[in-house]
Protein backbone atom coordinates (compact mmCIF):
# COMPACT_ATOMS: atom_id res chain seq x y z
CA UNK A 1 0.00 0.00 0.00
CA UNK A 2 1.18 3.39 -0.95
CA UNK A 3 1.15 5.96 2.13
CA UNK A 4 0.69 9.62 1.13
CA UNK A 5 1.55 11.70 4.18
CA UNK A 6 0.42 15.14 5.28
CA UNK A 7 -0.47 16.01 1.89
CA UNK A 8 -1.77 19.90 1.77
CA UNK A 9 -3.44 20.91 -1.38
CA UNK A 10 -4.85 24.14 -2.42
CA UNK A 11 -7.93 24.54 -4.91
CA UNK A 12 -10.38 27.60 -5.86
CA UNK A 13 -14.06 28.15 -5.63
CA UNK A 14 -16.43 25.18 -5.61
CA UNK A 15 -19.68 26.84 -4.29
CA UNK A 16 -21.42 24.65 -2.38
CA UNK A 17 -20.74 21.55 -5.42
CA UNK A 18 -18.59 18.47 -3.86
CA UNK A 19 -18.41 16.80 -7.13
CA UNK A 20 -14.39 17.75 -7.15
CA UNK A 21 -13.88 16.86 -3.75
CA UNK A 22 -14.95 13.55 -4.46
CA UNK A 23 -13.02 12.86 -8.10
CA UNK A 24 -9.95 13.88 -5.97
CA UNK A 25 -10.74 11.42 -3.74
CA UNK A 26 -11.45 8.84 -6.42
CA UNK A 27 -7.68 8.97 -7.59
CA UNK A 28 -6.72 8.41 -3.70
CA UNK A 29 -8.99 4.94 -3.59
CA UNK A 30 -6.24 2.69 -3.84
CA UNK A 31 -3.82 4.51 -1.20
CA UNK A 32 -4.15 6.25 2.17
CA UNK A 33 -5.16 9.66 2.72
CA UNK A 34 -4.42 10.34 6.00
CA UNK A 35 -6.53 12.11 8.31
CA UNK A 36 -4.21 15.36 8.47
CA UNK A 37 -4.80 15.54 5.38
CA UNK A 38 -5.44 19.08 4.38
CA UNK A 39 -7.32 20.67 1.20
CA UNK A 40 -7.08 24.33 1.24
CA UNK A 41 -10.30 26.32 -0.49
CA UNK A 42 -9.48 29.88 -1.33
CA UNK A 43 -13.10 31.22 -1.05
CA UNK A 44 -16.63 30.83 -2.24
CA UNK A 45 -16.82 27.42 -0.10
CA UNK A 46 -20.28 27.88 -0.14
CA UNK A 47 -20.97 26.03 2.78
CA UNK A 48 -22.65 28.49 4.87
CA UNK A 49 -24.76 30.04 1.88
CA UNK A 50 -28.76 28.88 1.84
CA UNK A 51 -28.64 28.12 5.60
CA UNK A 52 -30.99 25.75 5.07
CA UNK A 53 -30.90 21.55 4.18
CA UNK A 54 -28.65 22.34 1.49
CA UNK A 55 -26.20 23.65 3.80
CA UNK A 56 -25.95 20.79 5.96
CA UNK A 57 -25.65 17.76 2.68
CA UNK A 58 -22.66 19.73 1.35
CA UNK A 59 -21.08 20.01 4.75
CA UNK A 60 -21.98 16.57 5.92
CA UNK A 61 -20.68 15.01 2.55
CA UNK A 62 -17.55 16.07 2.71
CA UNK A 63 -16.98 14.45 5.89
CA UNK A 64 -17.65 11.10 4.00
CA UNK A 65 -14.18 12.20 2.42
CA UNK A 66 -11.74 11.96 5.01
CA UNK A 67 -9.88 15.06 4.50
CA UNK A 68 -9.57 18.68 6.84
CA UNK A 69 -11.02 21.31 5.23
CA UNK A 70 -9.61 24.90 5.77
CA UNK A 71 -11.56 27.46 4.32
CA UNK A 72 -10.97 31.25 3.25
CA UNK A 73 -13.85 33.45 3.55
CA UNK A 74 -14.85 34.28 -0.03
CA UNK A 75 -17.43 37.27 -0.86
CA UNK A 76 -20.30 34.37 -1.86
CA UNK A 77 -20.35 33.19 1.54
CA UNK A 78 -21.42 34.63 4.92
CA UNK A 79 -18.42 35.09 7.86
CA UNK A 80 -18.24 32.63 9.90
CA UNK A 81 -17.77 34.90 12.98
CA UNK A 82 -21.54 36.37 12.05
CA UNK A 83 -22.78 32.24 11.58
CA UNK A 84 -21.42 32.06 15.44
CA UNK A 85 -22.58 34.99 16.77
CA UNK A 86 -26.17 33.71 15.56
CA UNK A 87 -25.60 30.48 16.76
CA UNK A 88 -23.21 30.57 19.55
CA UNK A 89 -23.52 27.19 21.00
CA UNK A 90 -23.39 25.68 18.23
CA UNK A 91 -19.97 27.07 17.27
CA UNK A 92 -16.34 28.02 18.61
CA UNK A 93 -12.85 29.49 17.92
CA UNK A 94 -9.82 26.85 18.06
CA UNK A 95 -5.83 27.40 17.25
CA UNK A 96 -5.03 25.71 13.85
CA UNK A 97 -1.75 25.86 12.43
CA UNK A 98 -0.72 28.31 14.65
CA UNK A 99 -4.02 31.02 13.95
CA UNK A 100 -7.56 31.09 15.13
CA UNK A 101 -9.94 29.40 13.10
CA UNK A 102 -14.03 28.98 13.25
CA UNK A 103 -15.50 25.48 13.87
CA UNK A 104 -19.02 24.18 13.65
CA UNK A 105 -19.62 22.12 16.34
CA UNK A 106 -21.06 19.32 14.13
CA UNK A 107 -18.30 19.37 11.48
CA UNK A 108 -15.15 19.75 13.47
CA UNK A 109 -12.74 18.81 9.54
CA UNK A 110 -14.28 22.43 8.64
CA UNK A 111 -11.85 24.36 9.60
CA UNK A 112 -12.77 28.62 8.48
CA UNK A 113 -9.83 31.19 8.15
CA UNK A 114 -10.68 33.97 10.93
CA UNK A 115 -12.46 36.74 9.39
CA UNK A 116 -10.01 39.27 9.55
CA UNK A 117 -6.18 39.24 7.78
CA UNK A 118 -4.30 36.20 10.15
CA UNK A 119 -1.35 34.18 10.22
CA UNK A 120 -0.85 30.28 9.78
CA UNK A 121 2.43 28.44 10.28
CA UNK A 122 1.54 25.49 7.95
CA UNK A 123 3.99 22.22 9.05
CA UNK A 124 5.72 20.75 6.78
CA UNK A 125 7.73 17.72 7.57
CA UNK A 126 11.08 18.14 5.26
CA UNK A 127 11.07 22.47 6.00
CA UNK A 128 10.36 24.73 8.32
CA UNK A 129 6.72 26.21 8.80
CA UNK A 130 5.45 27.80 5.49
CA UNK A 131 4.85 31.46 6.68
CA UNK A 132 1.39 31.93 5.43
CA UNK A 133 -0.44 35.02 5.36
CA UNK A 134 -4.40 34.70 4.98
CA UNK A 135 -6.14 37.75 3.59
CA UNK A 136 -9.90 37.16 3.03
CA UNK A 137 -12.86 38.87 1.39
CA UNK A 138 -14.04 40.52 -2.03
CA UNK A 139 -16.66 42.29 -3.82
CA UNK A 140 -19.63 40.91 -5.90
CA UNK A 141 -19.95 42.11 -9.44
CA UNK A 142 -23.25 40.61 -9.29
CA UNK A 143 -24.61 42.44 -5.81
CA UNK A 144 -27.11 44.51 -7.49
CA UNK A 145 -29.04 41.34 -9.71
CA UNK A 146 -28.34 39.24 -6.43
CA UNK A 147 -30.30 41.97 -4.57
CA UNK A 148 -33.00 42.60 -7.74
CA UNK A 149 -33.92 38.87 -7.38
CA UNK A 150 -33.51 38.57 -3.96
CA UNK A 151 -30.98 36.19 -3.92
CA UNK A 152 -28.12 35.80 -1.23
CA UNK A 153 -25.62 39.10 -0.31
CA UNK A 154 -23.59 39.35 2.41
CA UNK A 155 -23.09 43.02 3.41
CA UNK A 156 -19.34 42.20 5.22
CA UNK A 157 -18.01 41.02 2.37
CA UNK A 158 -15.24 42.76 2.36
CA UNK A 159 -12.51 43.31 4.75
CA UNK A 160 -12.98 46.71 6.54
CA UNK A 161 -10.57 49.91 6.44
CA UNK A 162 -9.62 48.57 10.08
CA UNK A 163 -8.95 44.75 8.76
CA UNK A 164 -7.40 46.18 5.70
CA UNK A 165 -4.79 48.38 8.10
CA UNK A 166 -4.39 45.07 10.23
CA UNK A 167 -3.25 43.02 6.50
CA UNK A 168 -1.34 45.73 5.47
CA UNK A 169 0.73 46.29 8.86
CA UNK A 170 0.58 41.84 9.14
CA UNK A 171 2.21 42.00 5.93
CA UNK A 172 5.42 44.40 6.68
CA UNK A 173 6.12 41.58 9.28
CA UNK A 174 8.27 39.30 7.76
CA UNK A 175 9.35 37.72 4.05
CA UNK A 176 6.40 35.26 3.24
CA UNK A 177 6.08 31.91 1.77
CA UNK A 178 2.53 32.27 0.54
CA UNK A 179 -0.36 34.18 0.86
CA UNK A 180 -3.64 33.32 -0.01
CA UNK A 181 -6.65 35.45 -0.82
CA UNK A 182 -9.71 34.98 -2.53
CA UNK A 183 -9.40 37.74 -5.06
CA UNK A 184 -6.14 39.07 -6.34
CA UNK A 185 -3.58 42.18 -6.38
CA UNK A 186 -5.12 44.64 -8.87
CA UNK A 187 -2.32 44.12 -11.08
CA UNK A 188 -2.73 40.84 -11.91
CA UNK A 189 -6.72 40.77 -12.71
CA UNK A 190 -7.47 38.45 -15.37
CA UNK A 191 -9.85 40.86 -17.43
CA UNK A 192 -9.31 38.74 -20.55
CA UNK A 193 -10.99 35.59 -18.59
CA UNK A 194 -14.16 38.46 -18.22
CA UNK A 195 -17.56 36.40 -19.62
CA UNK A 196 -19.87 38.99 -18.29
CA UNK A 197 -19.60 42.47 -20.35
CA UNK A 198 -19.45 45.17 -17.47
CA UNK A 199 -18.64 48.66 -16.48
CA UNK A 200 -16.03 48.17 -14.54
CA UNK A 201 -16.19 51.67 -12.97
CA UNK A 202 -19.25 50.61 -11.18
CA UNK A 203 -17.08 47.41 -9.94
CA UNK A 204 -15.63 48.27 -6.20
CA UNK A 205 -11.80 47.59 -6.30
CA UNK A 206 -11.29 48.16 -3.30
CA UNK A 207 -10.14 44.56 -2.55
CA UNK A 208 -7.94 44.61 -5.11
CA UNK A 209 -6.44 47.82 -4.71
CA UNK A 210 -5.17 46.80 -1.16
CA UNK A 211 -4.23 43.57 -2.06
CA UNK A 212 -1.92 45.56 -5.26
CA UNK A 213 -0.16 47.57 -2.08
CA UNK A 214 0.61 44.80 -0.20
CA UNK A 215 2.00 42.64 -3.29
CA UNK A 216 4.39 46.01 -4.21
CA UNK A 217 5.33 46.39 -0.79
CA UNK A 218 5.77 42.72 0.40
CA UNK A 219 8.19 39.74 -0.23
CA UNK A 220 6.45 36.18 -0.89
CA UNK A 221 7.24 33.34 -2.46
CA UNK A 222 4.16 32.23 -3.65
CA UNK A 223 0.60 33.97 -3.94
CA UNK A 224 -2.59 31.71 -5.02
CA UNK A 225 -6.16 32.99 -5.36
CA UNK A 226 -9.39 32.41 -6.61
CA UNK A 227 -12.21 33.85 -7.75
CA UNK A 228 -12.06 34.40 -11.34
CA UNK A 229 -12.99 30.91 -12.31
CA UNK A 230 -9.61 30.40 -13.61
CA UNK A 231 -6.19 28.20 -13.48
CA UNK A 232 -3.57 30.39 -14.28
CA UNK A 233 0.22 30.50 -13.74
CA UNK A 234 1.54 33.64 -13.92
CA UNK A 235 5.29 34.66 -15.32
CA UNK A 236 7.42 34.98 -12.74
CA UNK A 237 7.87 38.38 -10.70
CA UNK A 238 10.36 39.92 -8.97
CA UNK A 239 8.60 39.00 -5.70
CA UNK A 240 7.50 35.16 -6.27
CA UNK A 241 5.14 33.09 -7.96
CA UNK A 242 1.60 33.96 -8.78
CA UNK A 243 -1.35 31.34 -8.86
CA UNK A 244 -5.16 31.76 -9.67
CA UNK A 245 -7.09 28.89 -9.17
CA UNK A 246 -10.92 27.00 -10.07
CA UNK A 247 -12.66 23.91 -8.24
CA UNK A 248 -11.67 21.73 -11.23
CA UNK A 249 -7.93 21.73 -10.28
CA UNK A 250 -5.94 21.14 -7.18
CA UNK A 251 -2.24 22.74 -6.57
CA UNK A 252 0.08 20.29 -4.01
CA UNK A 253 1.51 22.65 -1.51
CA UNK A 254 4.10 20.46 -0.34
CA UNK A 255 5.28 19.20 -3.46
CA UNK A 256 5.89 23.17 -4.54
CA UNK A 257 8.02 23.87 -1.45
CA UNK A 258 9.71 20.30 -1.52
CA UNK A 259 10.39 19.98 -5.48
CA UNK A 260 12.68 23.17 -6.10
CA UNK A 261 9.58 25.25 -6.46
CA UNK A 262 8.45 23.98 -10.26
CA UNK A 263 5.23 25.20 -10.19
CA UNK A 264 4.13 23.35 -13.02
CA UNK A 265 4.42 19.95 -11.95
CA UNK A 266 2.62 20.71 -8.90
CA UNK A 267 -1.05 20.03 -10.79
CA UNK A 268 -3.65 17.68 -9.96
CA UNK A 269 -7.01 17.85 -12.98
CA UNK A 270 -9.76 16.49 -11.67
CA UNK A 271 -11.50 17.34 -15.27
CA UNK A 272 -10.64 16.00 -18.45
CA UNK A 273 -11.95 19.47 -19.40
CA UNK A 274 -10.43 21.81 -17.76
CA UNK A 275 -7.13 23.59 -18.62
CA UNK A 276 -3.80 25.39 -16.71
CA UNK A 277 -3.26 28.87 -18.68
CA UNK A 278 0.78 29.26 -17.93
CA UNK A 279 1.06 32.82 -19.28
CA UNK A 280 5.02 31.97 -19.24
CA UNK A 281 4.65 29.48 -22.17
CA UNK A 282 1.15 30.90 -23.20
CA UNK A 283 -0.20 27.54 -23.91
CA UNK A 284 -3.13 25.55 -22.49
CA UNK A 285 -2.91 22.44 -20.36
CA UNK A 286 -4.66 19.43 -21.97
CA UNK A 287 -3.93 17.11 -18.93
CA UNK A 288 0.19 17.33 -19.40
CA UNK A 289 0.09 18.92 -15.85
CA UNK A 290 -1.39 16.33 -14.30
CA UNK A 291 0.78 14.82 -11.19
Amino acid sequence: MVIIMNKILITGDIHGKFNTIRELYSLYKDVYVNDNDTIILLGDFGANFFFNYQDYKFKKKLGTYNFNYFAIRGNHEQRPSICMAENPSEWHTEEFWGGRVYVENQFPYIKYAYDCPEVYYIPAEKSEPIKTLVLPGAYSVDKYYRLANNWSWFEYEQCNEQERLLGSELAKTQSWDLILSHTCPIFFEPTDSYKIKLDQSMVDKTTERWLGQIEYNTKYNLWCWGHYHINRIYPYSKEGNQLALFGDCFFDLYKYFCDNKKIENCFIVTDDHSHIDNLNTLYENKGELKC
